[in-house]
């Protein structure tokens, strides 16, 4: 079980549900490389957790997710996943079927989004839905579709990372020093969202006259 030249958690088809589960937890990927007798498939995490809930946690990835015919991974476009799967590379973007179907053709090649994106995209769909394009690493990108709710909560939050970053730059501009700490201390604010704990918010007055205050008070001495 190591990293391949895709920075990919790579599986054997010896390896049991449960310990490749464990594996892929350590990572911030959702999905793995699965080698069989020199073939290969990507295995998302969802697949590893719907196997083990099934009970299949002690046995091989060869009997569980290796079914007769599956085909190997050769190119994104040709290979035949079960979730939205991107891969950019070069500047190419490579979709699998699943991804096509999901979010279509036009709306894949309007993606802005280059192999070292870190953050999160919604996409516009041309049926009016939205979709979100979530990096796993390594020029991977899974794809949601979205409800209506989910599409609000991402837009809420959106709104409110606008207010807090336009109030910061506001308040530095009129002098004044911002920063988050870890510990509380007098004056500082708690920052919580949804019951997630971001430390303290600390805003105090720039002394911009303390040199010269200093330099003052040295010259009096000397007279």
């Amino acid at each position: 079980m190591v990293d391949d030249a895709s920075g990919l958690v790579v599986l054997s088809g010896e390896s049991t549900v449960r310990d490749s589960l464990r594996i892929l937890y350590r990572t911030a990927f959702k999905v793995a490389k699965l080698v069989i007798d020199e073939e290969a498939r990507l295995v998302s995490k969802d697949e590893l957790v719907a196997a083990l809930e099934k009970g299949f946690g002690d046995m091989p990835l060869r009997e569980v997710l290796w079914p007769e015919g599956s085909q190997s991974i050769g190119t994104m476009c040709e290979a035949t996943l079960p979730f939205p799967l991107l891969r950019i590379e070069d500047g190419f973007i490579f979709a699998n079927e699943a991804a096509r179907e999901l979010i279509g053709q036009s709306s894949i090649k309007k993606l802005g989004l280059k192999e070292d994106t870190s953050e999160c995209a919604m996409l516009n769909l041309e049926s009016g839905e939205f979709a979100l394009v979530e990096p796993l690493g390594y020029g991977f990108f899974i794809v949601k579709k979205l409800d209506k709710k989910e599409v609000e909560e991402i837009l809420e939050t959106a709104r409110w990372a606008a207010i807090g970053k336009t109030l910061w730059r506001y308040l530095e501009d009129r002098g004044l020093t911002i920063k988050v700490e870890e510990q509380s201390k007098k004056g500082n604010i708690p920052l919580s969202w949804k019951g997630l704990e971001f430390g303290f918010l600390m805003c105090r007055k720039t002394r911009k006259n303390q040199g010269r205050t200093k330099k003052k008070n040295d010259n009096s001495s000397v007279s």
